[in-house]
């Protein structure tokens, strides 16, 4: 990332997001974090509050993160929401509810902001997925229906702008020690219970513990800046080895 690039990271209140968009002002962006809940707003750059359900207003988003930090050379999508949606009982609003935030608004965010990349001959975005997208779990499948898509849409995005100079690719978390890893009784999943046992005592997630935000934010700075000039239309996983055992 170079001095001056400016970037727009969702999700930025907290976990991955909050510490992309740290990452990427260290690094010299101006970023806008945007959130739902009011995140801090990186050194040089600014922060919006915004729901990225309401679907019709993500293109004005865009508008006003680029008269805060200037044009976008980076679009990273993070802000993510899980509930369960078991079959029996599922409805429209469930569904759409959790398609809209993790499926639709980044696919409409990368829309937007590809428009003014295109323009310049430069950008990256990267959409954090999951290995949901591959892997499923019950009670599911809104949350592994929207990252499966979002993983799909970004191979589609990376092909149609990849000749315009826009690369596009997607990070793929296993455990991450975040919120929304947190228990009800707000402990990490993976300190005790049947998580422990089957991922850290039997061995199914090799490193034995969960990522931290940051290591996750690591990969994305290095895809969403100009050192990265040929990675494309791909996804990253990363998981501490978990998928290799499945």
């Amino acid at each position: 990332m170079r001095d001056g690039h400016g970037a727009l990271v969702t999700g930025a209140a907290n976990g991955i997001g909050r510490a992309t968009a740290a990452r990427l002002a260290a690094a010299g962006a101006r970023v806008c974090a945007v959130d739902r809940e009011e995140a801090p707003a990186p050194r040089g750059g600014a922060a919006i509050v915004a729901d990225l359900a309401e679907l019709e207003a993500l293109p004005a988003l865009v508008v006003r993160a680029e008269e805060e930090v200037g044009p976008l050379d980076a679009l990273v999508n993070v802000a993510g929401i899980y509930e369960p949606t078991p079959l029996a009982g599922l409805t429209a609003e469930a569904l759409g509810r959790t398609l809209a935030v993790n499926m639709q608004a980044p696919i409409l965010l990368a829309a937007a902001a590809a428009a003014g990349m295109s323009e310049r001959g430069y950008g990256r975005i990267v959409n954090v997925t999951s290995v949901h997208a591959r892997f499923s779990a019950l009670d599911a499948i809104a949350y592994d229906a929207s990252k499966a898509g979002l993983e799909g849409a970004t191979r589609t995005l990376g092909i149609e702008l990849a000749s315009r100079g826009v690369l596009v690719n997607a990070v793929a978390p296993g455990f991450v020690a975040t919120r929304m890893a947190l228990s009800e009784e707000g402990r990490d999943v993976l300190e005790s219970g049947p998580l422990h046992r089957a991922y850290i005592d039997e061995g199914r997630l090799p490193q034995r513990r969960s990522a931290t935000a940051d290591e996750v934010a690591g990969c994305i700075l290095w895809l969403a800046g100009p050192a990265n000039t040929y990675v494309t239309a791909q996804t990253v996983t990363i998981d501490g080895g978990l998928t290799a055992t499945f």
